[in-house]
Formats: structure tokens, C-alpha cells, sequence
């Protein structure tokens, strides 16, 4: 891109413009929302995280004769906890209320399946993102550089870049038909809309992958506006 192509201009080698590019821009972004973050971010929905067993949840797991443990394992004084009004209904639930970390409950959490899910599904939608971020670039350039006139690095990051751009809308999408499908079908909508989702999007990269090796003698390039159209709707799901 742009960014990287200036200090290339400057006489800096490839390896130290990608460093320079990458502390240029990225970097202080970075920081700035690391800053932020300390700032006017939170330990916990309550607050402080010396607060964090003040919550409608811990008042009814005490209520419920469940034991609670703070910092010194002791059990908290109902007379230190703030006052809140909650409205018990005569149901069973399953109350999370924070517990000490210890070695056995790491364990617990770390065999448990459930906790892979999240990270596993992050893993193949945001690095899915990633990866063509970061590398779909190259293919262009390698597949246009010849047979398109005056493609060039920076072009092929232009094309690249719509990726990127896609987060402004696909997110925020995505996000809200998550929750229209959790009214009417609650938790299990969001599971299928979730799947959905990651089927599209993998279809649209193996389709997007037997179209380049189908197409790609020299006499028969693959189409750029194909190559994009379908790339692009693999990653709008993927950030979806």
C-alpha cells in the first residue's frame, strides 16, 4: 500500500519499511485504545472488581444459602453488599456468581468444551479476515501484475482493503439480525444464524479457490470483478 510504498521510496530496505509501516499507524492505535481502555474501561460490570460479588446474582445465590468467597476466602457480609432490588420468581435458574481461581477450577474450565467454542469460532471468522488481509494482496498482484497494466502493490492493497472496510457494516449487521432471530427463537436462533454464517462463509472460500486454480493459465486469468464478488461475500459473513 501507500503507507508501505512511501518509505520503499525513502530508500528503506522492504523489511524495515513493513517495521516502520507497522509503528507508523498501527501501533500508536494500538496503544491509544490500550490507554483508553485503562482509563474509562471497567473490571467488572459492577465496577471495581473489589465489587465485583455486589450483584443481583451473588444476592440471590445468598439468599439460596450458596457460599460465596471474596479475595480472603471468607464469606461476604450480607450487611456489605449494596442494596438492590430484585424481584425473585419462585423458578430454578442457574446463577453464575464469581468464584476464587484456583488450580481445580482452571482445570475445570480449561476440559471444559464449552469454553473452546468462542475462541474456536473467533479463530475461523475474525482469522479468516485476517488472513486475506493480510495475504490476498499478494495473490492479486501475483495473478494481475502481467496481464492487467499498471496494477501494481499498491492497487492490489486498494482491492484488499475493501475487506477491511466491510467491518463498518457487516458487524454491526450481523449483530443486529443476531438479535432480531433471538426474539422469537431465543438462544438457538443465534446458534443457527452463527452456523449459517461460517457455512457461507466457507463455501465462498472453497469456491473462491477452485475458480483461481481453474483459471489460472495465462490464457485463461480468472476475472477480477469473480475473484472479489466471491471473496467478498465469504468475508462479509466471516464478519457477520
Amino acid at each position: 500500500t501507500s503507507l508501505y510504498q512511501s518509505p520503499r521510496a525513502s530508500g528503506l530496505s522492504e523489511h524495515i519499511a513493513r517495521r516502520a509501516s507497522f509503528a507508523i499507524v498501527p501501533a500508536p492505535i494500538l496503544i491509544s485504545v490500550g490507554v483508553l481502555t485503562l482509563i474509562f474501561g471497567r473490571d467488572h460490570p459492577a465496577g471495581r472488581w473489589s465489587e465485583r460479588h455486589h450483584v443481583p446474582a451473588t444476592e440471590i445465590a445468598t439468599e439460596q444459602a450458596h457460599r460465596i468467597d471474596d479475595d480472603n476466602d471468607e464469606k461476604i457480609d450480607e450487611k456489605k453488599m449494596q442494596a438492590t432490588a430484585v424481584n425473585v420468581e419462585p423458578v430454578t435458574i442457574d446463577i453464575a456468581v464469581n468464584k476464587r481461581l484456583t488450580f481445580k477450577t482452571a482445570f475445570e474450565i480449561l476440559t471444559n468444551p464449552v469454553t473452546w467454542l468462542p475462541p474456536l469460532a473467533y479463530l475461523t471468522t475474525l482469522g479468516v479476515e485476517l488472513a486475506l488481509d493480510s495475504q490476498f494482496s499478494i495473490v492479486l498482484f501475483g495473478l494481475y501484475s502481467k496481464s492487467i497494466p499498471g496494477f501494481t502493490q499498491t492497487t492490489a492493497g486498494y482491492y484488499t482493503s475493501i475487506f477491511g472496510l466491510l467491518n463498518v457494516v457487516a458487524r454491526p449487521l450481523g449483530g443486529y439480525v443476531g438479535d432480531l432471530l433471538f426474539r422469537p427463537f431465543g438462544t438457538r436462533g443465534k446458534k443457527l444464524w452463527i452456523i449459517f454464517c461460517g457455512m457461507v462463509m466457507g463455501a465462498g472460500l472453497i469456491a473462491g479457490g477452485i475458480y483461481i486454480e481453474d483459471h489460472n493459465a495465462p490464457s485463461d486469468s480468472p476475472s477480477l470483478a469473480t475473484i472479489m464478488g466471491v471473496f467478498l461475500l465469504a468475508v462479509t459473513f466471516s464478519e457477520f
